[in-house]
């Protein structure tokens, strides 16, 4: 299983060029709603400092590293959960992913120069809010008739289907909502899209770089110069430092947008390294040895045996397992073993 973070926000927001910051890609960017007829899609690597390590000390030739896949949707505008436009079109290719960045204009622009950015941050999440009732009502209607044949079932499904509701018309997103593990799992069956983890990234113009820096934000909220970072990507790597510099930055912040996705999203990373390769795994935190076998192959997984661990860290400089082993470094764990993060795995598993 990929894991994937869609982009969504007002036009004129800054979506696309943010797109483009992420992806390297070049994507069409206009200053209407709908430019973005189809989805912008793109495979983010991450970049991973311990994967470089631990790649040096295994002599790899090849590393792959863990990726995002980044979803671009065009500017949604009020009414997109009705069908507004294309709205309800575009609202629909977000139900599958995991994470929402909802990119919020921290500046002026002639589309919506009477709001201020917590207007616009509205705007959107009560789209996404009056979606969810929508598909909420449609799941009632299809449940209604099993009530009448006394379905304990149904009765239930429709006294938490009311619940998710109320919350929505309180002007909550069910991202706040207290769910017990089977409502949860309930509510991502239904591809609902407040559920959805989210990060506000309000994108600021170059000429407010001091309001930018001085901005404090919640951990679920990023700021950012989306057009300068977008830029940076067309300049020659031995100019990049001085045009960051000219706006009071030391480096590209899209690295760290990408971490804390990773970060809101409960996730981790794990290494293999087999033959010539050296390779960076996601899975979500918690996941037992058995299951993080099935993310490399469905085989490992039924045939699991156990699993040799060793942190990325302690991997010797001489890149040998057995050295490893003689020193006592590595250490054996069954299928339910908890991974952690950074952690080196090597599968047994009956073929």
């Amino acid at each position: 299983m990929g894991w994937s973070c869609g982009i969504v926000g007002l036009p004129n927001a800054g979506k696309s060029t943010l797109f483009k910051a992420l992806s390297a890609h070049e994507v069409t960017i206009a200053a209407y709603p709908f430019s973005t007829v189809e989805p912008n899609k793109a495979i983010v690597p991450l970049m991973d400092p311990r994967l470089v390590n631990l790649a040096e000390r295994c002599k790899s030739d090849k590393l792959t590293p863990a990726t995002l896949e980044i979803i671009d949707v065009a500017g949604l505008v009020s009414g997109a959960s009705r069908g507004e436009g294309l709205g309800n079109q575009f609202l629909g290719h977000l139900r599958n992913v995991d994470l929402l960045i909802h990119v919020i204009a921290a500046y002026s622009h002639e589309d919506n120069n009477d709001l201020n950015p917590q207007e616009r941050r509205d705007i959107i999440n009560l789209e996404l809010a009056l979606a969810d009732l929508a598909t909420i009502r449609r799941r009632m209607e299809k449940t209604e008739p099993k009530l009448k044949s006394g379905d304990q079932h149904a009765r239930s499904e429709m006294e938490l289907l009311g619940s998710f509701e109320e919350h929505l018309n309180r002007g909550q997103l069910l991202l706040t909502y207290p769910f017990s593990p089977g409502e949860k799992d309930f509510a991502a069956e239904l591809s609902l899209l407040t559920i959805k983890k989210m990060i506000y990234v309000y994108n600021y113009h170059e000429k407010n770089s001091s309001k930018m820096i001085n901005t404090h934000l919640d951990e679920d909220a990023f700021a950012i110069y989306g057009r300068l970072e977008a830029e940076l990507i067309d300049l020659p790597p031995d100019e990049r430092e001085e045009y960051l510099q000219a706006y009071g930055l030391t480096t590209s912040r899209v690295g760290e947008l990408l971490d804390q996705c990773f970060t809101l999203l409960e996730l981790l990373t794990f290494y293999t390294v087999k033959g010539s390769e050296a390779r960076a795994w996601v899975a979500p935190k918690g996941i037992k040895a058995v299951k993080a076998a099935g993310k490399i192959h469905t085989d490992m997984e039924k045939g699991f045996i156990n699993v040799e661990v060793i942190p990325w860290n302690l991997f010797p400089e001489s890149g040998s397992l057995s050295s490893a082993r003689d020193q006592g470094l590595t250490r054996i764990e069954g299928k339910d073993y908890c991974v952690q993060d950074g952690e080196v795995l090597f599968f047994r598993f009956k073929a």
